[in-house]
């Protein structure tokens, strides 16, 4: 793939560029593009003070700049993104760390250096007129100043004159500090960074700003690891070192962002065949998973219109529908799965249509079907919290109860794997039984 294409469609169209950088950019490609760009902008930046220095150290200045702008891609890949992750965790309960990064650490890390690239790219212009009319200069000499003027104001306050003099002072900075600011890459990488939460995680953009903010804050309070990162690059023994330390890991995130890019890649080239629903289905899954649904519905519709027996296809197309609150259109596809095979996904179509049923507040409808699925999978946590509701609905209080409370020995009776996956049930069920026990008590 061009290493510029998704460089430059994120300044046009920043969503497609991210989408094509977590689908088939390779992360050693974008942590290297993020290293040249951070070596350009920090020569565009400092060439003044750096001329001076390869004066005195020659080539070694060169080296120099090249370790810190390495220092801080590292400080990204090493600090900003696993904590990113970390936090969108927190918010989709995606399952365990550990899994999550192994997962989605590769997109992550490639989209989140294509912004640290793009950052830098945007600002080689702003970098270059800072150095050529002394922006960042006046700002410090203008702070120095303000800084005495504030020492030479009277303990009982300023004067009319000494006030003036302040706000004088305030006035002419603030335009160019803010000025200042804008020209640091951080302020373009923090915009381009929620572009690349919200295409990596599919998740809402308020949710990408609450990831995007507190990483940026543990990064810059993780920066004292520059100086670290770059003594380390500069020791060719702790660079192996540290290599084979990470050496699995790193790789393991490689591998696995190839191997979903090249399945993509075949399942979109499937898709030529015209009788092939099962590619569109496959592709659709892709898509569901980056909580891409309409795509994904387009995916599964295809499949069903080249097979119209797909009754996998078919009940993607009814979860998508009552996730969407869709819920007729979810009742007919999952009808569409009970007329060809009832007990399909392990019966878990009931649940899903007791789930419909119960969204639409049909509790009876929802009761009869959940029926149907507990009496093959009786210790399920969804399905008995599930069922617990509709009897709820029904004005069955002490059914509903009894329900939960199966819910809640249901999940603390289970593997510790299982367990980790079934909690949710756990709270909810625990949360209806304090309710009602409030509800009964007053």
């Amino acid at each position: 793939m061009d290493w510029l294409r998704p460089l430059l469609l994120m300044f046009y169209a920043p969503a497609r560029g991210m989408a094509l950088v977590r689908d088939r950019a390779p992360l050693g490609q974008a942590a290297l593009l993020a290293v040249l760009l951070q070596v350009a902008h920090a020569l565009v930046a400092q060439w003044r003070e750096l001329a001076g220095l390869a004066a005195r150290y020659g080539a070694w200045a060169a080296v120099g700049v090249l370790f810190s702008s390495a220092g801080s891609v590292l400080l990204v890949a090493l600090v900003y993104v696993p904590v990113s992750i970390l936090l969108v965790n927190l918010f989709e309960r995606r399952g365990s760390l550990g899994l999550v990064l192994r997962q989605e650490y590769g997109a992550a890390a490639s989209t989140t250096l294509y912004a640290l690239a793009a950052a830098s790219l945007a600002t080689l212009p702003l970098a270059y007129f800072d150095q050529t009319t002394g922006l960042s200069t006046s700002v410090r000499d203008s702070l120095l100043a303000l800084n005495e003027t504030l020492r030479q104001v009277s303990p009982n306050g300023p004067n009319d004159e000494e006030a003036r003099a302040l706000w004088a002072g305030l006035g002419a900075l603030m335009p160019r500090a803010a000025l200042a600011l804008v020209i640091q890459p951080l302020m373009l990488f923090s915009l381009w960074a929620l572009a690349a939460v919200r295409e990596v995680f599919r998740v809402a953009w308020w949710k990408s700003l609450l990831v995007v903010v507190p990483s940026l804050l543990v990064m810059f309070l993780a920066s004292p690891l520059l100086y670290v990162f770059s003594t380390l690059l500069a020791s060719p023994f702790l660079v192996l070192l540290v290599f084979f330390l990470l050496r699995s890991y790193i790789g393991e995130a490689q591998r696995t962002q190839r191997a979903r890019a090249s399945f993509r890649q075949n399942l979109e080239a499937a898709t030529l065949n015209p009788a092939d629903a099962s590619a569109h289905y496959n592709l659709g899954l892709l898509h569901q998973q980056r909580r891409e649904y309409e795509e994904a519905r387009a995916r599964f519709l295809r499949a069903v219109e080249i097979d119209p027996e797909e009754a996998d296809a078919h009940y993607q197309l009814g979860r998508i529908a009552r996730a969407e609150g869709r819920l007729a259109e979810a009742i007919t596809h999952f009808g569409e799965v009970v007329s060809r095979d009832d007990s399909h996904a392990q019966h878990e179509v009931w649940r899903e249509v007791g789930a419909t049923y119960l969204d639409a507040g049909q509790f009876a409808d929802a009761r009869d079907a959940l029926e149907r699925f507990l009496a093959r999978r009786q210790s399920d946590p969804e399905a008995l919290y599930l069922m617990g509701r509709a009897a709820a609905g029904l004005g069955d209080q002490r059914g509903a109860r009894e329900w939960m409370q199966r819910c809640v020995e249901a999940v603390r009776t289970a593997p510790a794997y299982k367990y980790r996956a079934d909690k949710r049930w756990l709270n909810e069920a625990q949360q209806f039984l304090r309710t009602q026990a409030g509800a009964e008590t007053r």
